[in-house]
């Protein structure tokens, strides 16, 4: 697949063509219509003028190349900063969000490319960091009423009970699946509205 940049050579190497193929055939319009109009050339003029088309048609090649080579060194200098970019982007992963696309001191759209994906990437950082706390607070929010129900219920294997203990037991352990339940609940209402926030900032 070809690149943008062979793509634009080869769009301004048609243009260039086209260009000469229309300048040289209304030169020789011109040209051919003038000796038309005068009544009498020479033949020696008339060689000069047939040498001069016939050069100008064998220089057409050579203007082509030069000026596809200053289109390619042209093209090359503008896609230097796209290419400068993608090297920072590529720098970029979920371990460390805290980078961000240099901005250059241009007013284009190269610089409001690099605005518009620092902005995306703040937008991520925030909600990596929020997701991080989430599983922090989650952590530690769910050892307490977790390491309770374990210690309860090794203390109720330990030995035989009357069944009036084990419902005693059990009901305090369906005490602590509720807590934890809307303890999960409230967590989890947190992190989505932690993570719209983010989104919408």
């Amino acid at each position: 697949m070809l690149s943008i940049k062979v793509k634009l050579l080869l769009w301004f190497l048609a243009i260039q063509t086209l260009i000469l193929a229309g300048f040289n055939y209304a030169l020789y319009i011109n040209v051919e219509h003038t000796l038309h109009e005068r009544t009498y050339v020479t033949l020696e003029a008339h060689e000069a003028i047939e040498h001069f088309l016939g050069t100008l048609w064998l220089l057409n090649p050579f203007i082509l190349i030069f000026s596809s080579m200053g289109g390619y060194v042209l093209i090359h200098k503008y896609f230097q900063p796209i290419q400068a970019m993608l090297h920072e982007i590529k720098a970029i992963t979920p371990k460390d969000l805290s980078k961000r696309i240099e901005q250059r001191p241009f007013n284009d759209e190269i610089n409001h490319l690099a605005l518009a994906f620092n902005e995306v990437l703040d937008r991520l950082e925030k909600a990596f960091r929020g997701v991080k706390e989430f599983n922090t607070n989650a952590s530690h929010e769910l050892r307490t009423p977790l390491t309770i129900m374990r210690g309860e219920i090794e203390v109720a294997l330990r030995k035989q009970r009357p069944n009036d203990e084990y419902r005693a037991i059990l009901q305090t352990q369906l005490e602590e699946i509720m807590i934890l339940q809307k303890m999960i609940e409230e967590l989890l209402f947190q992190a989505e509205t932690h993570t719209m926030e983010t989104i919408y900032m």
